[in-house]
């Protein structure tokens, strides 16, 4: 059974009837849509509280929606099929519709059970129509008023739940700048509790945001920056703020924003690709490339500022990115920026960023610089050597207070960040000619890290050639295998100016240049065919002794063991059954112990 709204506003009911009793010496009764007294003033047995009646008239009511005269009870057509047909207990009741929702949800009815009170109804029934009437709508708004009111509490309830689990932190300000409510977010930003915030105006802690013109102009702010300040320490915040008008009036503000640390995190995990630059991927097996991969393993979990020195080309952003992938800041932003590539004029806001109406053709919310994006995690100055002496100040400031000042701006920020540069030139001769700040240099300087030239490692040419044929065969999809051993001895006796970067360069365009398995001396750059000795190159006899050399120098470094062979012939590119065959061919054992 349907359960009754009628027994939702009980109380109500009963006040009405007791009303309409008192001033129309009539009983009153009310039933609900299944024919169930809701409230009755008098009438007798049939018509207790909480029961159910046969009550065809009332039934008549609800299935109709329309009123219903009753001068002879037990005698109207409704009540044939009623067993007290002719012999009804009432005298005389109207019955009025109460409704909900466009439904009919019970009746009201007035009942005479005398004479007397019948005579009354009869010479009176249409002013008591009328007023029942009105009674009914009353007793229906009062109906309406408590369904609403339930929906009202019901969206309210969800909209606290809703509001309390925002990610955002949520401030109301009434018209005058008093905090009505924050939710759990706000108090988690702010560090205070939400007891403590509600004695304060919004001025106290958020004093730079202009409420009192939001308030007179009901026109908000989407997506600014701005500062609380909490216990005389500023959090900056990126939010909105949006006035609340009611009837054409304004009567608060809602304030939502979020740590501007979050806005960046954020930022960072959305726009930055997947990084897998470890030292795993720092290719090569010489002794001076393990000793530098060591040191800065080694080093990675320290927050010291490292200076990668080296020349170009040689892998020293690699070096960078391995190192922060190894440091506890793995999870936070790494910012890269080659000082060297940028214009002298853009480096100093791509560094540090600018606030609003900082320069003609700033952005009109500002833009936050390389440092601020990297707090937290790490900032990699790539050819530091190339700063502009006045920049170089500003960094020196950075690295020394911690915090970063945007252009244009008179605030500045405390940012968290490591520290890690490059440079391909001799930074103690450039302090020598006044060219770089001395004080900068020795910040900087703090664990210097050589990485060696490819000229130095020896044996990792032949490594890293075949690492980046698998790579381009991979991206290409040629059926490419390796290369021919005059290609490979060219490869090999190349002095690589541009170290890896050109290398890798190199494989690139031979891999595309290949028209069989292997890569010929006719698919290499002309540039490594000519610098390398041509003569050495044309007579098979020097090609021979080149190769012997290799194997020799490959022996020396792994030892003429059987383990040493294997790796010695890993190195050369070649198998295990080729290089004893090569052995023996040139006498290599005989020339080794001579």
């Amino acid at each position: 059974m349907e359960k009754s709204i009628l027994f939702e506003v009980q109380e109500e009911v009963n006040l009405v009837a007791e009303a309409i009793k008192s001033v129309l010496d009539l009983e009153v009764i009310v039933y609900d849509q299944n024919k169930v007294v809701v409230a009755a003033t008098g009438g007798g047995h049939h018509a207790v509280v909480g029961e159910p009646v046969r009550g065809h008239i009332i039934k008549e009511v609800i299935k109709t929606g329309k009123h219903v005269y009753n001068f002879e009870p037990g005698f109207h057509d409704v009540c044939k099929s009623c067993i007290l047909h002719g012999n009804c207990p009432e005298k005389a009741d109207v019955s009025f519709p109460l409704k909900h929702e466009g439904k009919n949800v019970g009746v009201i009815s007035l009942t005479a059970f005398s004479e007397e009170q019948k005579a009354e109804f009869k010479e009176r029934h249409l002013v008591l129509s009328n007023y029942l009437g009105k009674m009914a709508d009353l007793i229906s708004s009062k109906i309406n008023a408590k369904t609403l009111l339930g929906k009202y509490l019901h969206m309210f309830q969800m909209l606290q739940v809703a509001i309390q689990s925002m990610y955002e932190g949520i401030i109301a300000v009434d018209q005058n700048g008093y905090i009505l409510e924050i939710n759990r977010a706000a108090e988690k930003t702010l560090k205070m509790k939400r007891n403590e915030i509600l004695t304060l105006n919004v001025s106290d802690i958020i004093p730079d945001l202009p409420i009192t013109k939001v308030l007179s102009t009901a026109k908000g702010y989407s997506d600014i920056e701005f500062s609380l300040q909490i216990h005389k320490k500023k959090i900056q915040v990126i939010g909105s703020v949006i006035p609340l008008v009611h009837d054409d009036r304004i009567i608060g503000v809602a304030i939502s924003f979020k740590d501007l640390k979050d806005v960046q995190k954020l930022a960072y995990s959305i726009t930055s690709e997947v990084d897998d630059s470890t030292f795993d991927i720092i290719v090569g097996k010489s002794k001076a490339i393990l000793q530098v991969k060591d040191i800065a393993k080694q080093i990675a979990t320290s927050d010291s500022t490292i200076i990668f020195l080296g020349e170009s080309g040689t892998g020293k952003e690699l070096f960078a990115r391995a190192v922060h992938q190894e440091s506890l800041r793995v999870n936070k932003p790494f910012r890269a920026i080659n000082c060297a590539a940028i214009p002298e004029h853009l480096l100093e806001s791509e560094l540090f960023g600018y606030s609003e109406g900082a320069f003609t053709g700033a952005r009109k919310k500002g833009k936050p610089g390389k440092f601020e994006m990297a707090n937290g995690g790490t900032i990699f100055l790539d050819e530091i050597g190339d700063m502009p002496l006045h920049l170089q100040v500003k960094i020196l400031r950075v690295l020394e207070d911690r915090r970063v000042e945007r252009i244009g701006s008179n605030s500045s920020l405390d940012i968290d960040v490591r520290v890690l540069a490059a440079t391909n030139k001799n930074l103690e001769q450039m302090v020598k000619d006044r060219e770089f700040r001395e004080d900068l240099f020795y910040r900087l300087n703090v664990i210097p890290l050589h990485i060696p030239p490819l000229r130095e490692r020896v044996g990792d040419v032949a490594v890293l050639l075949h690492h980046f044929v698998n790579h381009y065969v991979n991206i290409t999809g040629k059926q490419v295998r390796g290369f021919t051993p005059e290609a490979e001895a060219c490869l090999c006796s190349y002095n690589w100016p541009g170290n890896i970067r050109e290398l890798q360069n190199t494989v690139e365009y031979a891999i595309n240049m290949a028209k069989s398995f292997w890569i010929t001396l006719e698919n290499l750059p002309t540039r490594v065919r000519i610098k390398t000795n041509q003569s050495v190159l044309d007579q098979a006899l020097t090609l021979a002794d080149m190769e012997e050399k290799m194997i020799i120098e490959s022996l020396k470094k792994h030892g003429d063991t059987l383990n040493g062979k294997k790796k010695a012939a890993m190195d050369l590119g070649i198998n295990v059954a080729t290089l004893y065959r090569k052995i023996n061919k040139f006498e290599i054992n005989r020339k080794m112990q001579m």
